[in-house]
C-alpha cells in the first residue's frame, strides 16, 4: 500500500469493506479523513477506491493457474478463485 494514501475510518460507509481505503493495512506515518467522505444524501463516495482487483489481472493469472496445471479441464472457479486471492492480499497489504 502506497504510504502516501489518505486512510478512512468507514464509519457508517455501506462501501467500507470493498474500499481500499478501509481495508488497507497501514505503513508507518498515514494520514486519515477526519470524517467519513461518504455521502449519504447522493449515496456516493467522491474518494472511494475499490480494493478488488481487475478482471482482467485475475483472468490472466487463473488462465496461468489453468495451464500449468497441463490444460485440466472442470477447475475453473478454483482457478480463479486461487487467483484472485493473492491479488486482493498484494493490494491491502502492499
Amino acid at each position: 500500500m502506497p504510504s502516501d494514501i489518505t486512510h478512512c475510518c468507514g464509519q457508517a460507509c455501506p462501501l467500507q469493506e470493498s474500499c481500499l481505503r478501509c481495508t488497507a493495512g497501514l505503513m508507518g506515518r498515514q494520514g486519515f479523513f477526519t470524517r467519513s467522505p461518504y455521502d449519504v444524501v447522493a449515496n456516493h463516495c467522491d474518494y472511494y477506491w475499490d480494493d478488488r482487483p481487475a478482471e482482467e489481472k485475475i483472468s490472466q493469472l487463473a488462465y496461468q493457474f489453468w495451464v500449468n496445471s497441463g490444460y485440466q479441464q472442470g477447475n475453473a472457479l478454483a482457478n480463479w478463485l486461487q487467483a484472485r486471492t493473492p491479488l486482493i492480499d498484494n493490494l491491502r497489504n502492499s
